[in-house]
């Protein structure tokens, strides 16, 4: 299966290929999280133990575009990532025992992670993730991605808060502490914004008759949020706006 594909996915106890994988071509305005996540898959890839990567930030600022950049990077080094979306997570046991035979390394990929609170599913994923006494194999890691910093929705504690409240606020903090390595990802300033627009203005050969800065920075009002995924969707509109309708 991982010859000829660099992505699967785990669903209802079965590994299934994925088509379609690319990865872009240029990530701007992330160094820092490019250069300590591929610190850290390079770790994995060279049979070294590795931290367990958390990516959280809004949507459209970099997180997957990120994930499938280290696919693409580490690839030729052995690197394959399998998506992992069967409702129960006690299933990862079935897929550990496929990952320990397997001659390459593994992100295990869990996207748009959040839980509601008293969510039952909360304490058993935080046990896999390390806790109980079977151990992930050696040759894969964890990688989430969330829009939330911390998982599940926490309670503002005071001093009248009382110590069953204050447990269960510290449980749900643990869980983000068993990520070894948590990346932000945050909005752009304004002019990186508007670089990354003339970037995919250039890649998609549009025509600049148009106030670029004023322009863009409309667009991006209406999402609310200065991303490289709306830089992008801007670009596309108009060079889509280009287009002559017999």
């Amino acid at each position: 299966m991982f010859e000829n594909h660099l992505i699967a996915r785990w669903y209802n106890g079965y590994l299934k290929e994925i088509d379609g994988f690319s990865a872009p071509k240029k990530l701007l305005f992330l160094d820092k999280q490019i250069e300590i996540a591929s610190k850290n898959t390079l770790a994995v890839v060279n049979g070294y133990e590795a931290l367990n990567m958390f990516f959280y930030g809004e949507n459209g600022l970099g997180k997957s575009s990120l994930v499938k950049y280290l696919i693409d990077k580490f690839s030729p080094k052995g690197l394959r990532c399998i998506e992992y979306l069967e409702e129960d997570v006690y299933s990862i046991y079935e897929l550990f025992d496929f990952i320990k035979k397997s001659e390459y390394k593994f992100f295990i990929y869990f996207d748009d992670l959040a839980f509601e609170d008293n969510d039952k599913e909360f304490r058993k994923f935080k046990s896999i993730i390390e806790g109980l006494l079977e151990e992930k194999p050696k040759n894969c890691i964890f990688l989430v991605t969330s829009n939330k910093k911390h998982l599940i929705k926490q309670k503002v504690l005071t001093l009248d808060s009382d110590i069953f409240e204050k447990e269960e606020e510290n449980e749900k903090l643990s869980l983000f502490s068993r990520f070894g390595l948590s990346i932000g990802f945050y909005p752009l300033e304004i002019s990186n914004f508007l670089e990354i627009v003339k970037f995919y203005l250039s890649e998609f050969n549009v025509k600049i008759n148009f106030d670029i800065k004023q322009e863009a920075k409309n667009f991006a009002l209406s999402y609310g949020i200065y991303s490289g995924r709306v830089a992008k969707q801007f670009a596309l509109l108009k060079f889509i706006e280009q287009f002559s309708v017999p």
